[in-house]
């Protein structure tokens, strides 16, 4: 199977900067390789009883401020390698916007780092790359 245009799952972690890498080093393979980037920001919120508190303006200027660091430190990133990329940035929850992301943008691989969670984390809470492969319609290649 050729890859032509591939998404990379980007967290700002040791493990998604080697999924970034591991895309560079396919592309330096084929030039035609199309690189994306998305950063998938999830914001907290706080749940009392049946309701839910948002965070202030200020925490969501805060955690959308480090939203953009990190997407652009996976620009830098690919810029530097001289990958022809682009960096997405979205808000929700990771691995259900990571599937649908690549599903409804035609993507033919899902490269994205795995988190290293305890066994027994992962049991009861499961990993966003667990969850990424168990959903996409496309290959996903877990890079460790």
């Amino acid at each position: 199977m050729v890859f032509s245009k591939i998404l990379v799952a980007y967290d700002g972690s040791p493990a998604a900067d080697k999924a970034l890498e591991t895309a560079v080093e396919l592309a330096k393979l084929n030039r035609e390789i199309r690189i994306e980037a998305l950063h998938v920001a999830k914001f907290p919120i706080l749940i009392i009883g049946e309701g839910y508190i948002s965070v202030t303006p200020d925490m969501q200027q805060k955690f959308q401020e480090e939203a953009e660091k990190i997407a652009d430190r996976a620009r830098a990133k690919l810029e530097a390698a001289g990958a022809n990329h682009s960096v997405q940035m979205l808000e929700g929850e990771p691995a259900s916007m990571i599937a649908e992301y690549a599903r409804q943008n035609g993507f033919d691989l899902i490269l994205i780092g795995s988190r290293g969670m305890s066994e027994l984390k992962e049991l009861f809470l499961g990993s966003v790359s667990h969850n990424v492969v168990q959903h996409s319609r496309i290959p996903v290649l877990v890079v460790k």
